[in-house]
């Protein structure tokens, strides 16, 4: 009997609606003086119920944390495999940056909306109205949604399925479409 139909065959997407399981719960933890969390649960959620379950399938939960010690630069997000995304707090704006920043880093945060003055000694970035909001839910949690549905669709759990650097770029497309599909709604 031949195996025309296996469900390994399947596109991510119709697996994963088929899949589809109850809400990625979503935890928050308060910030320290001083810092906040752009997005809150209501945001996330709605993030995700809009793009539904080729977003969400094998997530187990979004956490809105603390920064972690010691980290040096701005930690925004990161994917703890399997299927957990860390949302961390960041400085209320406006933030001052010691040094000067990558121009990769000033271009991606110019392009997030921020407005970014470099000086001598320091970097100073301004937020206008919803776009550090907005920065944290595709820079930040659509990003490691997108490393998550790379690792989840090849099936693996502890190793990476690729290069960083591939793995990078496919995390950075699938926020920036994630982006655009967002602001086309």
């Amino acid at each position: 009997m031949p195996l025309s139909r296996s469900l390994r065959t399947d596109p991510y997407p119709i697996r994963a609606a088929r899949r589809a399981g109850a809400a990625v719960p979503i935890r928050e933890r308060a910030p320290r003086r001083g810092f906040v969390h752009p997005a809150g649960p209501a945001d996330v959620a709605r993030v995700l119920t809009f793009f539904g379950p080729a977003a969400t399938y094998g997530l187990r939960r979004v956490e809105l944390r603390q920064r972690p010690a010691g980290g040096s630069g701005v930690a925004v997000a990161a994917l703890r495999v399997p299927g957990i995304v860390l949302l961390f707090e960041q400085p209320a704006p406006p933030w001052s940056l010691s040094g000067r920043l990558a121009d990769v880093t000033a271009a991606r945060l110019a392009r997030a909306g921020a407005r970014v003055a470099v000086g001598e000694a320091v970097t100073r970035v301004d937020w206008p109205s919803d776009t550090l909001r907005d920065f944290m839910l595709f820079d930040g949690l659509m990003h490691e949604i997108g490393h998550h549905t790379v690792q989840h669709a090849a099936r693996k759990r502890r190793t990476r399925a690729m290069r960083t650097a591939d793995h990078e770029r496919r995390a950075d497309v699938y926020a920036t479409r994630a982006r655009h599909a967002w602001a086309a709604r």
